[in-house]
């Protein structure tokens, strides 16, 4: 099956934004694509949110969902509590558009909310010491993957949908299809452990794709929830919602705390072992704000917004009093086996590692993120682990970058220089300097460095075609002179509206002279042939002679025999 969260390499622009947002860094990169590692993964969403190009895709179900009303004769809907804040009209026309697609029914997820609520009363009644609510899949998978103390104070439990698809199932039978329909992506990888329970899970976002604009902003009726509609519990994708819906009593023996957010959640399973012994409740939430503001929903509302939504909504239904379950709905089975982070690296192959990605001084630690990790030695421990690759080093690839630039300036044999918008120089060469400056030695990098910030004027007074250059890319060369030297200069745009360089060569050089009586006696050598060639019989003995003649006159300004004659 195709992983819930993929990447189209196509489309990857390698700018780790991914790594950057990933709470549990679960992306790897290899050959500077950025992929997802499916098992490390908690599917919370957040590359999916944050990729600039849309390389980051999530599953699409919608073929699923239109085969299993296809094969199944009976097809119901467990819709999750926060749609209301998602569409329009409080999600009316949603509804009646789901009714035209062959649907049996629509039954509201936040029946099994209130089942897992009542059994989660129980079993903190008892003073069971830490409980962490087990309705966020995503919170679920860090404790597993990440944090063994605190997937044992998971609750067993099982999350609202599962709790919701078994009683669909006890009460419309064992054979019908179910499609849940909610705001989270994990969602789908919980829906993947539990095959028999739940066949296909959609987001908002694809069941909106699947219904069609025309359908949502079409004309609403009335929907009738079957068997009836949820009450106290719909107000479960609301951060803290699911201890507001247990109604928590002066008697009492456990404390209730919510948190939501990537950060804070990591933060709280990271320390749950020092919280084993208190008779906690955690409610959990991996979205901001909760699931109101998940990953699969359209952001066409401010959170506070969707947030008074559901409010207002659970405000004006009445407790679902009528409900009633069994043992059945509220037992769990384990996740699919589930393979442990692996272990961090011995510190002495991270100081390795460091060593090798550049990493020597104090100064070479500047814990940008710009790798996409908070850290240098995160990074490296990521570099380890076959999850990061040398070359996302911002830092040490400029550093690299300018180390070859300036080995480079400084060793041609002609005159460079980087000029800015403000005709001020920004990088210059030793050679730049000895045509231009009156200095009696050889420049230092020390003379370099006091040149930058220099204006050019003050070492060039042709020095117009700076600023005519900055708004044209077009390269010209002009002839110079000073102090008795002549100057080939050729000007060249390096960044629209920002830099401009030249490269000066001194003509009046014995080797820059050498050089042109070579090219000039070559390019003799080439127009006389071509006159051989169209009068080839007439002047073939003459040519020969001309030919002898001028590659001797070549011959004489070679290298070696110019210093046998000084």
């Amino acid at each position: 099956m195709t992983p819930v969260i993929f990447t189209e390499k196509t489309q990857c622009r390698d700018c780790y934004k991914c790594v950057r947002h990933c709470p549990v860094k679960a992306i790897r990169v290899v050959e500077s694509s950025a992929t997802v590692d499916q098992d490390l993964c908690i599917f919370c969403g957040r590359c999916v949110d944050v990729c600039p190009a849309g390389a980051k895709k999530v599953r699409d179900d919608i073929p699923r969902a239109k085969q299993l009303l296809q094969i199944k004769e009976q097809v119901y809907v467990s819709l999750a509590p926060s749609y209301p804040a998602v569409f329009p009209d409080e999600g009316k026309s949603f509804l009646a558009g789901l009714s035209t697609k062959g649907i049996a029914g629509i039954s509201e997820t936040a029946l099994g909310a209130e089942a897992v609520t009542r059994e989660q009363r129980k079993i903190l009644d008892e003073g069971s010491g830490l409980q962490i609510s087990s309705a966020c899949p995503t919170v679920r998978l860090m404790a597993k993957r990440y944090f063994p103390e605190a997937e044992k104070a998971v609750s067993t439990v099982p999350s609202p949908m599962v709790a919701h698809a078994r009683m669909l199932r006890r009460w419309f039978g064992k054979e019908i299809g179910i499609i849940f329909i909610g705001p989270c992506i994990s969602k789908k990888t919980e829906a993947d452990t539990y095959p028999e329970l739940i066949d296909v899970a959609l987001t908002f976002s694809e069941a909106a794709d699947w219904l069609g604009e025309e359908i949502l902003s079409g004309e609403s009726t009335a929907c009738e929830f079957v068997p009836f509609q949820a009450g106290k519990a719909s107000l479960f994708p609301v951060d803290g919602g699911m201890i507001r819906a247990m109604e928590k009593k002066p008697e009492d023996r456990y404390r209730s705390f919510h948190q939501s957010g990537p950060a804070q959640v990591l933060d709280t399973l990271k320390r749950a072992g020092e919280m084993k012994e208190s008779n906690f409740f955690l409610e959990l939430l991996s979205c901001e704000g909760g699931c109101i503001n998940g990953p699969g929903i359209r952001r066409n509302l401010p959170s506070i917004q969707r947030q008074a939504i559901v409010l207002n909504t659970w405000e004006q239904r009445e407790a679902c009093s009528a409900l009633e379950y069994t043992a059945e709905d509220v037992g769990d089975k384990p996740w699919q086996e589930i393979l442990p982070a692996p272990a961090p690296p011995s510190e002495m192959t991270i100081e390795e590692t460091l060593k090798l990605l550049g990493k020597r001084t104090l100064e070479d630690f500047k814990d940008c993120g710009g790798c996409g990790y908070p850290t240098c030695r995160e990074f490296a421990i990521g570099y380890i682990q076959g999850k990061a690759e040398k070359e996302m080093c911002v830092t040490e690839m400029r550093k690299i970058a300018q180390n070859k630039i300036s080995a480079l300036l400084h060793t041609i044999p002609m005159g460079v220089v980087i000029v800015d918008h403000d005709m001020r120089i920004v990088e210059c060469n030793r050679h730049f300097l000895s045509l231009f400056a009156d200095i009696p030695f050889d420049a230092d990098q020390g003379t370099l460095k006091r040149a930058e910030g220099t204006r050019i004027a003050a070492f060039l007074e042709e020095y117009d075609l700076f600023g005519k250059l900055l708004t044209r890319k077009e390269s010209q060369e002009r002839i110079i002179q000073k102090e008795g030297k002549v100057m080939r200069g050729n000007f060249f745009q390096i960044q629209e509206g920002r830099f401009v360089g030249a490269v000066f060569q001194d003509i009046t050089a014995p080797s820059v002279k050498r050089e042109m009586v070579v090219k000039k006696a070559e390019e003799v050598i080439r127009k006389n042939l071509e006159s051989v060639q169209q009068i080839a019989g007439l002047l073939g003995e003459n040519a020969a002679e001309t030919e002898i003649i001028l590659n001797s006159l070549i011959n004489a300004f070679e290298p070696g025999e110019l210093r046998r004659n000084e």
